[in-house]
């Protein structure tokens, strides 16, 4: 009976240590490739790489200065922040995207002119999906 009792708890043990692997949080900082298209349409509108760091903020490698902050809550990470646009002025950001693997996240994203009255000098909205790229970023743009 006691040695059916160890081997039960053990069994227990790796099934609860794989369950609990299974249901973690994906790692989400590190380097990502932003690929966006526009809606309705459908089409390619760009590809972007984007650094998400461990202090919750982030900034565009390629394109500058383009950066915030972003936070999660279980799969779904929000990105937020802004950059500078000539003569659009100000552009505000802000993505939520869901993880479909641990290396893909798809979402929606849109950028809007601040301060701005409708109808917007600048107002685009997007779908997205984000690919890991690695755990080491380059510097910003």
């Amino acid at each position: 009976m006691n040695f059916l009792v160890k081997k039960l708890a053990s069994i227990a043990a790796v099934f609860l240590s794989c369950s609990a692997s299974a249901y973690a949080d994906p790692a989400v900082v590190g380097y990502w490739q932003m690929d966006s298209y526009y809606q309705p349409a459908g089409g390619h509108f760009s590809t972007q790489m984007i650094c998400l760091n461990a202090d919750n903020t982030w900034y565009s490698t390629t394109q500058g200065p383009w950066n915030g902050n972003w936070f999660q809550n279980g799969s779904g990470v929000q990105i937020y922040g802004s950059l500078s646009a000539g003569v659009s002025g100000q552009i505000a950001t802000f993505g939520t995207v869901q993880f479909m693997q641990s290396t893909t996240m798809n979402g929606e994203y849109v950028e809007w002119s601040v301060p701005g009255m409708p109808p917007l000098q600048w107002d685009r909205h997007y779908t997205i999906t984000m690919t890991y790229q690695g755990s080491a970023c380059p510097g910003p743009a």
